[in-house]
């Protein structure tokens, strides 16, 4: 065998040997962030809240519960003052398959496929084949808009790198905000009494306004996630009364949803 190739082999060898050995560098974690950045990501938060007062949007919504999946149109239609926010979900093919009309407190919703009117509260037990997580008002906002909205807390904490954990007066977390490292816009928003978690993805800015055009619900405790797919955001343009209406067919029947106990 040529002495080169032996020589060759040899020190290859050692190479190798000597790159396993290497030690592996680990990326040191992100240091929790400073008073004055927490302050500034949620100022930015707050002011993003400010200055949507209504939208209107459309696009694909892909629910996927115990192992069952679907996908249909959406339409959205929301307004701040007073609070709106109307859901038209059809088939791909354009047939009506829901309608939802949902205030600061009450509910509507139109099941075409069952020719009934439902009307209640957010609060009630029955909506856990609407709606997943028992949302709050505040929160179905923030999916739709695509953009997160704080709840009511005390202090605003980091802990960890590139994370943000509101804490009530009792210092219980109410919710969790993580960020993205190159931008400290909102990525993920966690809900630890609800067990929810709603990221937001595909971040677009339209005269200074922030939304997300991808908006994904995770409800592990529900086994459903909820993906909304937005193609088209208009922010800000006058809706006609008539638009936040709901009326129910003449052949429909009006069930009330029972309360949560």
């Amino acid at each position: 065998m040529p002495r080169n190739y032996i020589r060759n082999l040899t020190l290859g060898l050692c190479l190798a040997l000597f790159q396993c050995c290497a030690p592996v560098l680990v990326q040191p974690p992100s240091p929790p962030l400073g008073t004055r950045k927490i302050a500034h990501i949620v100022s930015t938060i707050k002011e993003q809240e400010r200055l949507v007062h209504t939208f209107v949007s459309s696009g694909r919504l892909m629910v996927e519960k115990n192992g069952s999946e679907s996908e249909s149109n959406i339409l959205i239609v929301g307004t701040r003052a007073p609070f709106r926010i109307k859901i038209e979900v059809t088939h791909p093919w354009g047939r009506p398959l829901l309608h939802f009309l949902i205030n600061e407190t009450g509910l509507r919703i139109l099941s075409f496929a069952e020719k009934r009117l439902y009307h209640g509260h957010l609060g009630s037990s029955d909506l856990s084949s609407f709606f997943p997580g028992n949302l709050e008002p505040n929160q179905i906002w923030a999916i739709v808009r695509g953009y997160p909205i704080l709840r009511k807390y005390s202090r605003a904490v980091s802990l960890r790198g590139n994370q943000i954990t509101l804490v009530n007066g009792k210092a219980e977390t109410v919710q969790v905000i993580d960020l993205y490292t190159e931008n400290n816009l909102p990525c993920l928003i966690s809900f630890p009494d609800q067990g929810i978690r709603v990221s937001f993805s595909g971040l677009e800015n339209e005269n200074h306004i922030q939304y997300a055009r991808r908006i994904r619900l995770d409800d592990p405790k529900d086994k459903t996630t909820v993906e909304l797919k937005l193609k088209t955001m208009v922010f800000n343009d006058a809706i006609p009364k008539s638009v936040l209406e709901l009326e129910m067919p003449p052949d429909f029947k009006m069930i009330p949803l029972q309360p949560l106990p």
